[in-house]
């Protein structure tokens, strides 16, 4: 039998126990938080991927003869297996195809669309600048993009995608989007 002291009082003892299931209970709800926000991360950039799709499905490129449709990801990319989903996919008579070029350069030479992640938002302006002379369609949602010529600024409002569209960097690169996703953009710059 274990000896208790008699200097710590029962109701000390009574509390420190409340005290230790409470901490416990706290620590239980506190547990699933970040698997909470992995999940709304995930439903985020899925419901990203299948707004790109859709962008390009109404989207008119400067080779629209093309058998591919190739979607770059530049930088870290935030979509994981999500996009493995688009491979392959229709976009009228061309089909989708997913690449990871290594740069900047080489992402506008070999694709159609280049979303460009929050990875490098310090080379958001000079792609911008760059991408209308090679027909590229710019993708990204780093806060400001279309303000600094990219074509599509993704934003999540009310767990819903929104977007802000530069006409004048989609007219230099001879893109033309459809009149009904135009209605969509929250600006247009």
């Amino acid at each position: 039998m274990r000896h208790r002291s008699p200097s710590v009082p029962a109701a000390w003892r009574a509390g420190a126990t409340r005290r230790r299931r409470f901490c416990a209970l706290a620590l239980a709800l506190l547990l699933p938080a970040p698997a909470q926000a992995q999940a709304q991360a995930a439903a985020e950039f899925a419901a990203k991927a299948a707004f790109i799709y859709n962008i390009a499905l109404f989207s008119t490129f400067p080779n629209p003869d093309a058998p591919l449709v190739r979607l770059c990801v530049l930088g870290r990319d935030p979509f994981g297996k999500l996009l493995a989903s688009l491979e392959g996919k229709p976009l009228g008579e061309a089909t989708m195809t997913i690449a990871y070029p290594p740069s900047g350069g080489d992402a506008l030479r070999q694709c159609q669309i280049v979303f460009v992640s929050a990875s490098e938002s310090d080379s958001v302006a000079r792609l911008a600048q760059a991408a209308p002379r090679e027909g590229v369609l710019t993708v990204s949602d780093a806060k400001g993009a279309a303000r600094l010529g990219i074509m599509l600024e993704l934003a999540v409002e009310d767990k819903r995608i929104a977007f802000e569209f530069n006409a004048e960097a989609a007219r230099a690169a001879s893109i033309t989007l459809s009149s009904k996703v135009m209605r969509l953009a929250r600006a247009v710059h």
